[in-house]
């Protein structure tokens, strides 16, 4: 099941982190004789140097990015290229998304606390797929969901891609005058060029800065998808195979456990809860750049295109794993409660019990609804992301006055 593809891609992203550091600034490191994250010590100097890197990037490098992308985007037309323009606006965005991580994870007992959870939801679905084999004495064909193998694949997609595409564009990226850091430096000593010393300077640091946000959101990506994965494959199981009520009941109460650990982590990570503002903002600026390409006067680009597809991919992708995954999820539990008491409901104890249960649901945003703690998160939730992206991209053209 997910655990041992999940413990893999844990460890990736651990060694990731503390390679794109130079092992110098990072608050996780993999034990290899226990197979399992070990939290670092405040006293250790790579935590420390990760405690100094937020809040470098809290009070330095988060105003840097938001002025130049101010300045890059209010300058005069042909003074910055469209993909400095670009890469400005994506740049503030990243930093702005990962400061709430940064500012969790340099307290140590948050730290502690994360890998403490991460290892419980792998944990719940190791054990849950030794106690099912145990106890019903089935072969794991018989029981491995079909999507496995496809979200396998798309697990390792994503690490390849965060662990060796990201860093080598993040590289190329640091070496143009299209870095944000060069930008910045450029319009500050209003010239043209600047000091090879300088660029190696800048280079490095955008490097460093930019690989470290994007290993803490892979990680923190990562955790969100184990949680909402485990969730769906077992409460799938529970409503396609027939086991007795008691032990019905003790997978589900443990997967409601794990429901409230997620969303517990979650609210403190922030930036989770916050997913679908900024996928709708992220989204609306991506399609709004896309469709603005082909209106009169302006010239395509490839570039523009590629990346545009790239991100509404991501935009989108992300949606569907943090909002329709968990829906299927809540209904396949609607559908686990209703089966338990069409089988049970004639005992008086047993009816009680399941009336009193409620879906299993992880409601990643900061206040639900009364509908949404009773039957989880819907479809309709996804529905309201694609609306409002196509609401917003229509009156920002309309706004600018841009003929279609």
């Amino acid at each position: 099941m997910w655990h041992i593809e999940g413990t893999r891609h844990f460890r990736t992203c651990i060694k990731t982190l503390q390679r794109n550091s130079l092992r110098s600034v990072f608050f996780l490191e993999w034990n290899s004789k226990l197979g399992k994250a070990v939290p670092m010590k405040s006293s250790n100097w790579q935590y420390r140097g990760f405690k100094l890197f937020a809040l470098f990037s809290t009070i330095i490098t988060q105003p840097i990015l938001l002025v130049w992308c101010y300045q890059a985007n209010k300058s005069v037309t042909g003074s910055v290229t469209l993909v400095s323009k670009y890469a400005s606006v994506m740049s503030a965005f990243i930093a702005f998304t990962v400061l709430p991580y940064l500012r969790f994870f340099a307290k140590e007992s948050n730290s502690r606390k994360f890998v403490t959870y991460f290892h419980e939801i792998l944990n719940l679905d190791k054990r849950l797929t030794v106690y099912i084999l145990l106890k019903l004495m089935v072969t794991k064909s018989k029981y491995r969901p079909r999507k496995l193998d496809t979200v396998t694949k798309i697990a390792n997609l994503g690490t390849f891609t965060m662990n060796y595409i990201a860093p080598a564009f993040i590289i190329w990226a640091s070496v143009t005058n299209n870095s944000p850091f060069n930008g910045f430096i450029l319009h500050l000593l209003n010239v043209t060029r600047i000091n090879f010393f300088i660029r190696v300077i800048t280079a490095t640091l955008f490097c460093i800065t930019f690989n470290i946000f994007i290993s803490i959101t892979y990680l923190c990506i990562l955790f969100t998808a184990s949680g909402i994965l485990v969730l769906h494959f077992w409460s799938n199981y529970l409503l396609i195979k027939n086991l007795s009520f008691y032990t019905t009941i003790k997978v589900y109460n443990q997967l409601k456990i794990m429901t409230i650990f997620m969303q517990e982590v979650g609210h403190d990570l922030v930036t989770v809860c916050l997913h679908h503002a900024y996928m709708v903002l992220f989204g609306t600026i991506v399609a709004y750049h896309f469709i603005l390409q082909f209106t009169h006067g302006k010239d395509i680009s490839v570039g523009v295109t590629l990346t545009a597809l790239i991100m509404f991919s991501f935009t989108t992708g992300t949606e569907i794993l943090i909002i329709c995954i968990v829906s299927k999820a809540s209904k396949k539990s609607k559908e686990t409660l209703r089966k338990l008491l069409l089988n049970h409901g004639k005992n008086r104890y047993r009816r009680r019990v399941i009336l009193s249960m409620l879906p299993n649901s992880i409601s990643l945003e900061f206040i639900d609804s009364v509908d949404t703690i009773r039957n989880g998160i819907g479809m309709d939730y996804f529905l309201r992301y694609v609306e409002r992206v196509q609401s917003y991209t229509s009156t920002l053209l309309l706004a600018t006055k841009h003929k279609i």
